[in-house]
Parts: structure tokens; sequence; C-alpha cells
């Protein structure tokens, strides 16, 4: 059993079947979500993300039975405070909305270049205050000096299974195997 801590990386898994899905999965691998554990408020286990209601803080409750890997940043607990406190920011900026947009101009761009390397396509990614869910939590520790992974293109959620700055933790669903 896995117990979280504060600024965990929390990769989700895809794990539903149907072309949709293996056709995500194909495109930009395993992990489909990404979002940041904050620790617990008033005893209520608490996530930075980033979906198409923007970017916002929320329980991690209605996860339960979901399968996640978790990756832990190895950094101090002072800077893992600095984290926390730049997840409330962004999220409380009302102009951090998701960013459909990118998917169309930075994620198809990268992924067809990527399985289709015979197709160039010109990458046009730019950092904005717009994210999809693998930007906000990248945007946490860019914004405190740490390359979590490179800013140079749009992140993809498996980006960070391969961070050197995160450390592999364990894989399970969430509140059974993983829990806060």
């Amino acid at each position: 059993m896995v117990k979280l801590d504060k600024c965990d990386v929390l990769l989700f898994v895809s794990y539903k079947n149907g072309p949709v899905h293996w056709l995500s999965r194909w495109a930009i691998g395993k992990y489909e979500h990404v979002a940041m554990y904050l620790g617990e408020l008033i005893g209520v286990p608490m996530v930075y993300e980033s979906r198409g209601r923007g970017v916002y803080i929320a329980s991690l409750l209605p996860q339960i039975g979901r399968p996640v890997a978790v990756f832990r940043p190895l950094i101090s607990d002072a800077y893992k405070q600095s984290l926390v406190n730049t997840g409330f920011e962004i999220a409380a900026d009302e102009k951090s909305f998701f960013d459909y947009s990118s998917v169309v101009t930075s994620i198809l761009p990268r992924v067809i270049s990527e399985k289709l390397p015979w197709l160039p396509l010109p990458m046009k990614y730019h950092r904005d205050i717009f994210f999809v869910c693998s930007e906000a939590v990248a945007e946490v520790f860019w914004r405190n000096g740490i390359m979590v992974i490179p800013d140079d293109e749009i992140p993809l959620p498996g980006d960070f299974a391969i961070s050197s700055y995160l450390w592999y933790v364990d894989e399970g669903n969430i509140m059974q195997d993983v829990v806060p």
C-alpha cells in the first residue's frame, strides 16, 4: 500500500476499452491524466488538476478505485510547500482555463510527428495561462524553477513517468492500494 505524500504526481492509467480509448493509448501512452496531490484539507484528500472546467483544487474522493501510478518529487518539504502554494495561486487565477486549443495546435502535431515521423509538422508550442492537465502540473514545477520536464514542447502525461526529478513509487487503485 502506498501512502501519498504532498506534491506526489498522480498519473491516471487509461483503463477503459473502446476505439477512442485504444486510439488515445496508442497516441499518448497508458497515462490519460495528471494531477498533483496536495495533502488533506479538513480531512479530505485534495488534488490540483486541469480538466474541462479549468484549473482547480478538487477532492480525490471521486476517483476512488481509479488506477494511478505515483511519482514523488525528490525535493525538500519546504520546496513542496512552495509547489502547493503555486498550485493554489494558479487555481485561484480566474484566467486559468483548460486549453482546448493546444490539443489541436500542440498535442496533435506532437503526436503525429512522433508516431508518423515522415510527416514533418511544425511545432508551435508556447506557454500561456491556459493549461491541459500535464501543462498545469508542469507549470507548478516550472514556476518554482524545477524543470521536471522540458518546457519547449507541450507536455504529455507520460513525460512525467520518465522525469529525472520524479521517483517512481508504485501503481495501484486510489483509496485501495494508494491512500492519503
